[in-house]
């Protein structure tokens, strides 16, 4: 009876076949199912090497059945919370290795549950806190930075944990100092980085940072000294003319591209804040010294 009952669970567990028709289907729900039990089926596709199965089933499930169409029960999403921070363990601090796409695509699915949060809280104060501290600890840990790749396509952890943390700071319970504490893990990752971004993390990033400097509890002389911070270390790596350190070049420029795409989300506002109008004179400032 028990080899029967195991051949009938294989049996009902939906075949990589099943889950790419149910995506071309629309991701209609089968009768009976909950959406938030097949978001933990397919748990495993995150992990997937296939970016059929990665990012057009398992995450575009989650951003569908999460966020567009409010099918998960608030109990649903704490469980895949905890889910999906788990997986942010696998292999980090590691590089180089396929373990990188559950951890990014984690990340990336975290990002809908941070958004639907703002626009049906069911997170309470702390849990809000505890999902910021365990993502940018993720944030501060990840190695792997590699934006994409022709075969298996996007790893892009950079951005998809910029994309959590974005909505995290938009949280109007996260707790007064999250701007600086992003500030600094920012700064941190363009220090470890020895590439010039070159698939948008850039703009990722910044866009997470414009989150948090325009909060009304933003703290505008930790942006400011930010700024100068990179303006000092800019005026350091050219003081000696044209022979320039390769690796300090490229923490630069990359904090230069981060920067400037800051600046211009903080000047499109429709509706700017007074820390965000002040964050982006000393933006202004800064790259003008950049030059």
């Amino acid at each position: 009876m028990k080899i029967l009952a195991l051949i009938a669970l294989l049996l009902a567990q939906p075949s990589q076949a099943d889950w790419v028709a149910l995506a071309k289907g629309g991701f209609v729900l089968p009768p009976g199912r909950d959406a938030g039990d097949m978001l933990v089926e397919m748990n495993p596709l995150l992990a997937s090497t296939d970016p059929i199965l990665r990012d057009d089933v398992a995450f575009s499930a989650a951003e569908r059945w999460i966020q567009r169409e409010h099918r998960v029960s608030p109990a649903g999403l704490r469980a895949l919370l905890r889910l999906w921070t788990a997986n942010l363990d696998d292999g980090v601090g590691s590089a180089g290795d396929d373990r990188v796409f559950k951890r990014s695509f984690s990340a990336l699915s975290l990002s809908v549950i941070a958004a639907a949060d703002l626009s049906a809280p069911f997170l309470e104060p702390l849990e809000v806190n505890a999902f910021f501290d365990r993502v940018l600890d993720y944030f501060q840990r990840e190695r792997d930075l590699r934006g994409f790749d022709p075969v298996h396509g996007w790893m892009h952890t950079v951005a998809h944990t910029s994309d959590t943390l974005k909505f995290l700071a938009r949280n109007p319970r996260l707790a007064a100092g999250g701007d600086v504490r992003l500030l600094a893990a920012v700064r941190a990752k363009l220090e470890s980085h020895d590439a010039v971004f070159a698939w948008g993390e850039n703009d990722r990033v910044a866009l997470a940072l414009h989150a948090a400097v325009r909060r009304p509890d933003a703290d505008t002389t930790a942006l400011s000294a930010w700024t100068q911070a990179w303006v000092k270390a800019h005026q350091e790596l050219w003081a000696h003319g044209p022979q320039v350190d390769p690796r300090r070049f490229v923490v630069i420029e990359n904090a230069k591209q981060v920067m400037r795409s800051l600046h211009a989300a903080l000047s499109m506002e429709s509706a700017p804040t007074a820390t965000g109008e002040t964050a982006r004179q000393a933006l202004l400032s800064a790259l003008a010294k950049m030059r």
